[in-house]
């Protein structure tokens, strides 16, 4: 019995001296980690409430997270002004009456707030009409379905007409980021779009340990307390982790991949069909609620080849033509199709304007998409 004692006693006391050692090291050290956190409490429980319905909002780069100015188009010097609904939709402009038209999309549309003369364009030549753009880089059908249920319902916005961009990467982020944290209701309807915790891959939308960091720094003052916290997070963090490597390599029934750029454009390099049939259901998915809206008059649905579309014509597959196939069954839905407007006027840029990634369009030719989208949708 007394062995027994001994040996419990010793445990602990060891435990306990290994604890405070680590202790020490992490009371010295952890606030390097938290220089990406947010730096305000209100824009954080923004984050939270709304990230765990559509997995990420905007200020998703780790150097962006610093208010999110940069995606949400605000300068340094306005910090002190920023409204937190910029990191899930921005107004335009405000006009006191006349139509709403809403933008849902992915980077594509997120760029209208970085170029100001985009926005000076909207501003200028849209002045009876109230503009609000909820682009968020890598957002596919899944997530604007959910996001569109929260700008109805939580921010009433029910716009007149909705201009949609649905991407080439979407077949990807739908199958490979977000088929496995989707969240149905007990009729089988979307309900939200989650995030992992504690994920195995690092990405760069999975913000759940800045979420964690910055909540500790801003909901304590005594760096006792921080680091006692921080500590904490790093065991159950570890603990997590290993049950998940069990599950991956063991048990071979952890649900998620690790989705870097090289496997979205797989998707495009070479036809994945499963991939493809659930991109297409997720797209119904999401028509079929907009087409509903009894105050939507209008949808517009865009698409756009990546430059590797066009020369060289390395991807095969084109989400233009899913698109052109699921639309025809919607009513109120025009497909907005610059696979097709590019092939038959190849001269419809002025040159060859693309970004480094070879899947955005530089400042010049993106003035260009976005006036031939007003045009249509205005007219």
């Amino acid at each position: 019995m007394k062995k027994l004692i001994f040996y419990v006693l010793s445990f602990f006391i060891s435990f306990a001296i290994l604890y405070l050692l680590v202790f020490t090291y992490f009371f010295f050290t952890f606030e390097k980690e938290f220089k990406y956190n947010f730096q305000s409490l209100e824009n954080l429980n923004f984050y939270k409430k709304y990230s765990k319905k559509v997995n990420h909002l905007r200020g998703i780069n780790r150097a962006e997270i610093y208010g999110a100015r940069y995606i949400a188009g605000i300068k340094s010097s306005d910090i002190d002004s920023f409204d937190k609904k910029e990191l899930l939709f921005s107004k335009l402009n405000n006009p006191t009456s006349g139509k709403t038209i809403l933008f849902q999309g992915d980077s594509w549309f997120q760029q209208i707030n970085k170029y100001q003369k985009v926005k000076e364009y909207f501003a200028n030549t849209q002045k009876n009409i109230k503009i609000i753009n909820a682009g968020i880089s890598s957002f596919s059908p899944s997530l604007m379905n959910v996001q569109f249920t929260i700008l109805e319902n939580d921010f009433d916005i029910k716009p007149d007409i909705v201009v949609v961009y649905v991407d080439q990467t979407d077949i990807g982020d739908e199958f490979c980021r977000y088929r496995n944290l989707r969240v149905l209701d007990e009729t089988g309807n979307l309900i939200k779009v989650t995030y992992e915790d504690f994920s195995i891959h690092k990405g760069p939308f999975n913000l759940h340990e800045i979420l964690i960091f910055s909540e500790i720094e801003l909901k304590n003052d005594s760096k006792i307390i921080k680091a006692q916290k921080y500590l904490n997070y790093k065991l159950i963090k570890s603990l997590n982790r290993i049950k998940k490597q069990y599950q991956k390599k063991i048990k071979k029934n952890y649900p998620f991949e690790k989705c870097g750029w090289r496997k979205m454009v797989n998707y495009l390099k070479s036809p994945n069909q499963e991939a493809i049939n659930h991109f297409e259901y997720v797209l119904k998915e999401y028509f079929k609620k907009l087409n509903g809206k009894k105050y939507l008059k209008k949808i517009f649905v865009v698409t756009h080849p990546h430059k590797l579309h066009i020369t060289p014509p390395e991807y095969k597959v084109d989400v233009s033509d899913i698109v052109e196939r699921v639309v025809l069954d919607f009513s109120k839905i025009d497909h907005i199709n610059f696979s097709e407007i590019i092939s038959k006027n190849p001269n419809f840029y002025k040159d060859d304007g693309w970004l480094w990634d070879l899947s955005h369009l530089k400042e010049t030719n993106y003035f260009i998409f976005i006036k031939e989208i007003l045009k249509i949708v205005n007219s």
